[in-house]
């Protein structure tokens, strides 16, 4: 049946492809044998649907056909985008990505949960396949010029199918969890235990994006010498997860850990490129999407005893924390970015929010922008905070960026400055 399905993909085909009137309604069984297994109510039968799909898809970019593997990658994505735009029985769109597409929209959460699944199963046969077609094309060499190239195809690929699952404004928290889950294995990359970064304010910020901290460091240094508070660090403990873990520990966190968990930890980077490929919309929604189910996993991890903040691992809260270190990122690199989310305004709604880290991150942004665009203005509101705080004899005003952000806010609004 499978084979059927290869070679008959798409409605042309089965409506005019083949005289033989038997062999176009067995390829139309077969479609609708796929199409009852993938909305079926039992799990096993969906996963024997999804592994099948996943074939299909493949076959999509891997047969010998004209053209290349690149120019079949583009084909697909252009598919997968016209199928979120228009009737999926389009004649443009193959069958495999219609089932595929069409998974959205059914009423049960778990049915959608297929796309995500079939998705992300897909980009890694997908990876693996250009991988061996890499090594039959190119000399060893050529192989560094062409990562980038890779894994730019299957983030495209992953990037047309996301923004549907945005535009149908998916609501399940699980189905979104999955879809950050997918954002974060393909972008980040995890590294190798020597080079553990610990996470500690400002200056870790650029690290996790691959790129250089000079300017953040003299910025810091600049602050230092205005706050003089000795040697208090910037992070408090009740802000960021204590991360000084023995060796042992660490080789546990890199093979167990949730991806956007090893990214918080400084176990994981997220190469700028990759992160500057992403639509702003895959970082910003499910942040905002998650917002509530955060506070629920928080209360939950007390429940059930753990230690610290309630969070576990990898759960919604370290989603979201994630979430939104790409988008600063990605909102540092591309002032359009920054206005898509209505700039800094954003981020200083996210100063109330109910995730400590979420706050403190947002407060972080919104610091290193004014010291880099309005010196100045910082410089002077600063001067005040100082004054302030030895007025109130309270030195906690200066200890991080969260509550020197608050207080130039405060004054700002004392002041009437905007």
């Amino acid at each position: 049946m499978i084979q059927v399905t290869k070679s008959y993909k798409c409605f042309s085909s089965i409506r005019d492809g083949h005289e033989d009137a038997d062999v176009a309604l067995r390829a139309r069984l077969c479609w609708a044998t796929l199409h009852s297994l993938l909305n079926s109510q039992i799990s096993s039968y969906r996963h024997h649907g999804y592994i099948w799909l996943v074939e299909l898809l493949l076959s999509e970019i891997s047969e010998e056909t004209d053209g290349s593997i690149w120019s079949k990658i583009q084909k697909l994505q252009d598919e997968i985008e016209v199928a979120g735009s228009q009737d999926l029985s389009s004649s443009e769109v193959s069958l495999p990505v219609c089932l595929l597409c069409g998974l959205l929209k059914s009423k049960h959460n778990f049915i959608r949960w297929g796309f995500l699944y079939v998705l992300d199963k897909f980009l890694m046969r997908c990876k693996l396949l250009l991988d061996d077609n890499d090594m039959q094309e190119h000399t060893v060499a050529d192989h560094s010029k062409h990562r980038l190239d890779k894994a730019f195809a299957v983030i495209d690929i992953m990037n047309s199918a996301l923004l549907l699952v945005v535009q149908n404004n998916e609501t399940d928290h699980i189905n979104i969890l999955k879809m950050c889950d997918m954002l974060f294995s393909q972008l980040c990359l995890r590294l190798p235990s020597s080079n553990v970064m610990h996470m500690g304010g400002l200056q870790s910020l650029g690290q996790l994006f691959g790129c250089t901290t000079k300017n953040i460091e003299s910025h810091l240094e600049t602050l230092a010498s205005h706050q003089n508070v000795g040697n208090k660090n910037f992070c408090r403990s009740e802000t960021l997860q204590d991360i000084s873990v023995n060796q042992t520990a660490q080789t546990t966190l890199l093979s167990e850990t949730s991806m956007a968990a090893l990214l918080l930890r400084g176990l994981a980077i997220a190469p700028m490129q990759l992160v500057a490929r992403v639509p702003t919309s895959l970082f910003f929604w499910p942040l905002m999407q998650l917002e509530g189910a955060a506070s629920d996993d928080i209360a939950l991890g007390i429940a059930v005893g753990s230690t610290g903040r309630g969070n576990l691992p990898g759960a919604t809260s370290d989603i979201r924390a994630a979430l939104l270190l790409l988008l600063i990122g990605k909102c540092t690199a591309d002032q359009e970015a920054l206005k898509e989310v209505e700039g800094n305004e954003f981020f200083r709604g996210l100063l109330d929010d109910t995730d400590s880290r979420v706050a403190y991150y947002s407060a972080a942004f919104l610091l290193k922008r004014m010291m880099t665009e309005e010196p100045d203005t910082y410089q002077r509101m600063l001067q005040s905070l100082i004054s302030k705080a030895q007025q109130c004899n309270n030195e906690k005003l200066l200890e991080n960026p969260y509550l020197q952000m608050r207080g130039i806010l405060q004054l700002s609004n004392d002041l009437g400055v905007q």
